[in-house]
């Protein structure tokens, strides 16, 4: 018998990022999920080595450009819709392209299709996270299922 996981972290925070961007792009809110997983294990104050801050691990510079100040990197509700703005843009840039998406928000932009660099952490940063989309995208499938259910 399935039984339905625990509340996805901070999901009213993706939610309302989520509500707020869509007329950039639609993105799937597994995806977000992911992404957070990936880049945090959902720890609010994780700090990179390179200085990327919060769920989402926003550069201060990069955050600036979607419009949260450095000061709010550490606020889950503001690292969120800064890390799913950018998400919006770069997923409208490369017209729904998942994979050219994530090579730009963890590494740098691309041409549209391109190859995926066989250097650095971008291979295995990318197969992560679209492993942790399946993953979430069956959690949320259930989890919606079973609030459904009679």
């Amino acid at each position: 018998m399935l039984t339905a996981r625990a509340p996805v972290p901070f999901e009213a925070e993706i939610d309302a990022a989520l509500a707020e961007t869509t007329a950039i792009y639609p993105v799937p809110k597994a995806l977000v999920v992911a992404v957070i997983s990936v880049e945090s294990d959902f720890r609010p104050r994780a700090m990179s080595r390179a200085g990327a801050k919060g769920l989402m691990q926003l550069m201060p510079y990069t955050a600036r450009r979607v419009g949260i100040s450095e000061r709010h990197l550490f606020d889950p509700a503001q690292n969120i819709l800064g890390g799913v703005r950018l998400l919006a843009v770069l997923l409208r840039h490369y017209d729904g392209d998942v994979i050219s998406a994530l090579v730009a928000y963890n590494a740098r932009p691309r041409r549209l299709y391109a190859p995926i660099p066989r250097n650095g952490e971008t291979p295995a940063y990318v197969w992560r996270v679209l492993a942790r989309v399946r993953e979430s995208s069956m959690h949320l499938d259930l989890r919606l299922r079973s609030e459904t259910a009679p």
